[in-house]
């Protein structure tokens, strides 16, 4: 079973998010209250961010699907809404993950519909900073930061 492979990727992968996460970030608030001409590197953080966070929820979404304790939930949810390991990863790190992905898409899409650099950049750093904060609040920090074996 590939399950335990995918948890190891996944929480590696949270790593290399939350640095795109940050420089999108950093990059659209240094570009709108340093009132920035929105260039290629402000762009590409966004692009990269959004992308990477696709990349990262498609990997849990399948992790979901194949996950013992996400099956064992979901066979008994009004205990499993009593036990906080079970209560976060089958609805609140799931959905809210699904909620900080649309507001970091919403995000992008109003960057490309801007008619102006400030409010690209106001876009960006407002919208990135709103799913960074979400993800943020729902990562498993009682987990291990570094999974490298079962």
């Amino acid at each position: 079973m590939f399950y335990a492979p995918l948890v190891i990727v996944h929480g590696l992968f949270r790593w290399l998010l939350l640095l795109a996460a940050l420089a999108a970030v950093g990059i659209s608030w240094a570009g709108w209250l340093g009132k920035k001409p929105w260039d290629k590197k402000a762009r590409i953080a966004g692009l990269a961010y959004v992308g990477l966070f696709d990349l990262q929820v498609l990997f849990g979404l399948v992790l979901y699907a194949v996950s013992p304790l996400i099956r064992f939930a979901w066979g008994d949810m009004p205990a499993a809404m009593q036990a906080h390991d079970l209560r976060f990863f089958a609805v609140e790190h799931a959905f809210g993950m699904l909620l900080a992905l649309v507001v970091a898409h919403v995000g992008s899409v109003r960057v490309k519909k801007a008619v102006d650099d400030a409010a690209k950049y106001r876009n960006a750093a407002l919208f990135y900073t709103a799913s960074l904060v979400i993800v943020l609040g729902l990562i498993p920090w009682f987990r291990p930061l570094l999974r490298l074996g079962t």
